[in-house]
């Protein structure tokens, strides 16, 4: 290819503009992340996410200092150019909710879950609230910055690889790039991203193929939502060759039709047309331009040009490129001179002009760099909508004029060189005229202050306060562990954000499969004190097909053998505990054992506990194994005659347990394993076992009282005050597998026992919940079996293993400031050291940051605050996590749920750093009737559930009270039966909201 035929295509493309891709001056690749353009030039794109640490003003200024110091260098002398390219369109916005809804509706599905009532308001509401946005760096390097004698020796270098090689004017050659060229531009690429980093800004390179894709997108907005994904063809692909398409093709003169397509025609697909002086047509859209010709007066941040743009009249697409080159005096000579010369016909603003040159003269390698500063604007439709569009240009431009009160022009003479100059990375050219600006300034004005998220898609969708979609995903790899925390007072939205944090778990893409090969729902345990967590349950529960509504259970638990949980239960047919089934009984006997008031046991019980549960189980596995008896379990007793199986006195209840799971009746076999484990009454007789006794036969207690005899009176003492612990399990949760058990009538906050209690029903709660999170197949394999059943046991559990290691398992735990302090703290820093080993999320939530123990705060990976309530508090949370001024500014505004959503400042420290964002959680009303945790809208809730079903419910209660909840009208209702002199007591809030649950269906039987 000769170099007389490139300067031909150039100037037929670049120069005279004979179709549309002569805007673009991109012809080839170098390497993955940098394009050749047709003079030499050389440009590579990043993705500017924004900072990782919401910024203040100070925060802002701080940044832009460090970085123009950093990077003043590179814009010395004239070479660089960095282009600022922001995009925001509600269409993109809604597309990426849209993809987000599509992926939890395919995950709903394949777990039988039928929410589309919830998923359908998310895909309506949202899109509402938020905008999509992008936004890109663009490094450029000319040949102009090297040395004469460099860019004849690179010239040389090209040419003689250029030398005998065919023609391609329509196809891309590779190896086009200038050496030392090529070596500035890479180490001013890898000085961007590093220097960006250590400010917190995200700035990541876009390969030649992602860069091409965003090209793309931005040309045509229709393929702007699929992000990086399209793949256009750059040298290294495969290319398929095509026909010829001209004579020169044809006879091989040119072998464009067998190499990889021209860059511009990848680019700019669609039909290129001028429809009047400021319109232009590409494709299905209209777009039309403006630049800023004047600068503004003062420095306001791009983020502030966004939310004017979003307090508008109507909701816009636009687009902005700014750019910023070296070289800031280089056509302003001219200028400068004519307003020294002439500064007499117009003193005034001359004057200012001229005080302004002097100024930048100034500053100019004195503290500051002096560069080019260019802008320019383009907003789009939908063809046919061109009134649309110019009333949509007239609210940009008035809001532009005010940003810092710049001026602007439409008239730039080529419209659609106008529209061009706003795209991003296809060329540096701009019709916006170039003023000379302090760098630092620019900086300012950049698009880099940006909210950054570390998730591109997540389960749950949060928006920050100026319409920037946050998604979230819990367990991901990204986070350093699985732990989170909430924290909130009463009303500040806590609950609700858990609830919409589990229901994503539920929500989220699971690997595990039935037997049958159906999706599963994920483990997830829920311990709460009140009904917080009912809403949620039904929700799913209702959602699932009515033969597995069982896999989603709410339960409040009562202090009586109706409700047991016997903590001594063990794997299925497995005759011993396994290991952490066994610390947690250890633990949990010595919390038994612990005296009301103290903080521990005394020395030693937990060593008579250690040994009590080994001969407990020894004993009751072999010679002493509890017997058989019939009409022990009807259902136990109908799957054995079924089975014509036989029994004698002495049948054991292991042996009837063994039969039925060899015969595959796995239930029947958990239910006769039940009463084959030990309970907690029989460590009494236990501890009487001189394997156990003549240990500790020596030691007492502080009190005098042999450790032994302390031992077994307490024990007894607790299988007379704990019921549900002293019985064979009774309440049945071995196929759920969404639980949520509430504690409130198990737990007093009062009393001497109160701090015991409380722990020990924590931790009972939390081992009836999460037996099987923390099975270990190594584990398994190596663990003697006993019975009949041993190695179909061992295959059954390792299946299990498999299948639990491929399940999001999350425990869940409300109110954690109630827990005691006891044992059960303890157990949950253990539960966050492993969990992640055991893929289990772990989520707490309390009411201050100080409720949880200084292991959970420094192992938690996520900090959701709901509210700060106290200037104390503020001040140790920004202290503790080296958080700015503008954060406790951002706490002090977090006051509980409003009408546009429940703020919630969000700190997340993971693999790529550090992230504390303000963001806003706001369910629609259907969903917030669905988690509503208050008293008096759960028991509307309940009731309209019982009489018209969860759907239908949920319905009328969003029309009605679309803000989620009634307390107004109940409130209303109350105080008019208070002026009419009726006492208000809990009867006549029932009857009242009884009342209003009745007017409401009246109303949807009309």
């Amino acid at each position: 290819m000769s170099l007389l035929e490139g300067f031909a295509g150039f100037l037929s493309r670049s120069v005279f503009r004979k179709s549309l891709d002569g805007y673009c001056r991109l012809v080839s690749t170098e390497n993955e992340t940098t394009f050749v353009s047709d003079d030499g030039s050389l440009a590579s794109l990043f993705e500017l996410d924004g900072f990782r640490s919401l910024p203040g003003p100070l925060e802002i200024s701080e940044s832009v200092e460090r970085l123009r110091v950093a990077l003043s260098a590179y814009l010395a002398r004239p070479g660089h150019s960095i282009e600022f390219f922001f995009a925001q369109s509600p269409e993109l916005g809604h597309e990426e909710i849209a993809r987000a809804i599509r992926q939890t509706r395919r995950n709903a599905q394949d777990t039988g879950l039928d929410l589309e009532d919830i998923l359908e308001e998310r895909l309506a509401l949202l899109p509402l609230r938020l905008s999509g946005e992008r936004c890109y760096l663009t490094l450029w390097s000319r040949p102009s910055l090297m040395t004469r004698t460099e860019n004849k020796e690179a010239g040389a270098a090209v040419s003689k690889r250029l030398q005998g090689s065919p023609s391609t004017r329509e196809g891309q050659f590779p190896s086009l790039a200038l050496d030392s060229l090529l070596t500035r531009h890479m180490s001013v690429c890898d000085a961007l991203v590093r220097e960006f980093s250590t400010q917190g800004i995200v700035l990541a390179p876009l390969t030649s193929h992602e860069a091409l894709s965003v090209m793309r997108g931005v040309q045509n907005p229709a393929f702007l939502p699929n992000g990086k994904t399209w793949k256009g063809t750059l040298p290294g692909d495969y290319v398929r060759a095509r026909l010829p398409s001209n004579e020169r093709e044809l006879t091989k003169g040119d072998i464009s039709n067998i190499v990889w397509p021209i860059i511009a025609r990848q680019v700019m697909t669609e039909h290129g047309e001028v429809l009047d002086q400021s319109t232009v047509r590409l494709g299905d859209y209209v777009f039309s331009g403006f630049d800023i010709v004047v600068g503004p007066e003062v420095v306001v941040e791009f983020n502030q040009l966004i939310r004017s743009v979003l307090e508008g009249e109507e909701r816009t697409s636009w687009r902005c490129s700014m750019v910023v080159d070296a070289g800031g005096f280089q056509g302003q000579v001219f200028k400068q001179q004519y307003v020294n010369l002439f500064a007499w016909t117009a003193p005034i603003s001359n004057m200012r002009i001229k005080n302004a040159f002097e100024r930048l003269r100034r500053i100019d390698g004195a503290g500051d760099t002096v560069v080019r500063w260019r802008v320019s604007f383009a907003v789009w439709c939908d063809k046919g909508d061109e009134t649309k569009l110019r009333r949509h240009v007239a609210m940009l431009r008035r809001t532009v004029e005010r940003w810092g009160n710049c001026q602007t022009d439409a008239l730039t003479g080529d419209p659609m060189e106008c529209v061009m100059s706003s795209a991003v990375g296809i060329s540096a050219a701009s019709t916006a005229p170039a003023a000379s600006a302090s760098f630092a300034e620019a900086l300012a004005m950049a698009p880099i202050a940006r909210p950054a998220s570390p998730w591109s898609r997540g389960a749950v969708l949060l928006r920050t306060k100026d319409g920037k979609l946050w998604p979230y995903q819990p367990g991901s790899a990204q986070q350093l562990s699985w732990v989170d925390v909430i924290v909130g007072t009463p009303g500040s939205g806590k609950s609700v954000l858990l609830n919409t944090i589990n229901l994503a778990v539920a929500l989220s893409r699971q690997s595990g499969r039935s037997d049958d090969n159906n999706g599963l729902l994920p483990r997830i345990s829920i311990i709460d004190i009140g009904p917080s967590s009912s809403g949620l349950i039904l929700m799913i529960r209702d959602a699932l097909p009515v033969e597995r509504r069982h896999e989603a259970v709410y339960h409040r638990l009562k202090m009586d053998g109706s409700n047991a949980l016997n903590p001594f239960d063990t794997q299925l047919c497995l005759r011993f505990p396994l290991a952490h089934e066994r610390a947690f009984l250890v633990n949990l006997i010595s919390l038994i054992c612990t005296p009301d008031g103290e903080e521990k046991a005394y020395d030693g019980m937990a060593q008579v506990a250690a040994a009590a549960i080994d001969a407990a189980y020894l004993h009751f596995s072999d010679e002493g194994a509890k017997k058989f008896g019939w009409t022990e379990s009807h259902e136990v007793d109908a799957a054995l005659k079924a089975l014509s199986f036989e029994s004698d006195k002495q049948t054991t209840w292991w042996e009837v347990c063994d039969f039925l799971a060899a015969k595959g009746k796995l239930h029947p076999a958990a239910l006769a394993q039940r009463l084959a484990v030990p309970t907690l009454s029989d460590l009494v007789l236990m501890a009487n076992e001189e394997t156990v006794a003549e240990q500790f036969r020596d030691m007492r207690t502080p009190t005098g009282e042999t450790v032994m005899r302390s031992f077994q009176r307490m024990v007894t003492s607790a299988a007379r005050d704990f019921p549900i612990l002293a019985q064979p399990t009774r309440f049945d949760l071995s196929n759920a597998r969404i639980i949520s058990l509430d504690l409130a009538d198990v737990v007093t906050t009062s009393g001497p026992q109160a701090k015991r209690q409380a722990a020990i029903m924590y931790m009972v709660a939390r081992q009836a919940t999460t037996a099987d999170f923390w099975l270990d197949a190594d584990e398994i394999r190596g663990k003697t079996l006993h019975g009949d059943f041993a190695e179909g046991a061992r295959a059954l559990h390792l299946r299990r293993v498999e299948n639990n290691r491929q399940m999001a398992k999350m425990l869940s735990v409300d109110e954690y400031h109630l827990t005691g302090g006891l044992g059960i703290r303890d157990q949950i820093v253990q539960d966050t050291r492993v969990g992640r080993k055991n893929g289990v999320q772990i989520i707490l939530a309390s009411q201050l940051l100080e409720d949880f123990d200084s292991a959970i705060q420094e192992l938690a990976s996520t900090f959701w605050f709901c509210n700060v309530p106290t200037e104390k508090s503020r001040d140790r949370i920004c202290r503790d996590y080296n958080l700015g001024p503008s954060i406790k500014d951002v706490m002090r505004g977090l006051t509980g749920p409003r009408g546009d959503g429940a703020p919630v400042l969000a700190m997340m420290k993971l693999r790529s750093g550090t992230y504390v964002q303000e963001l806003v959680n706001q369910p629609g009303p259907n969903e917030l009737w669905a988690l509503s945790t208050t008293a008096e809208d759960a028991a509307l809730r309940r009731m309209l559930y019982e009489r018209l079903g969860s759907k239908p419910a949920r319905a009328i209660l969003a029309k009605r009270f679309p803000s989620g909840s009634a307390r107004g009208t109940l409130e209303r209702r109350l105080s008019d039966l208070e002026d009419q002199g009726t006492a208000i007591d809990n009867r006549a809030r029932e009857n009242v909201v009884q009342q209003l649950a009745d007017d409401l269906v009246r109303e949807v039987s009309r």
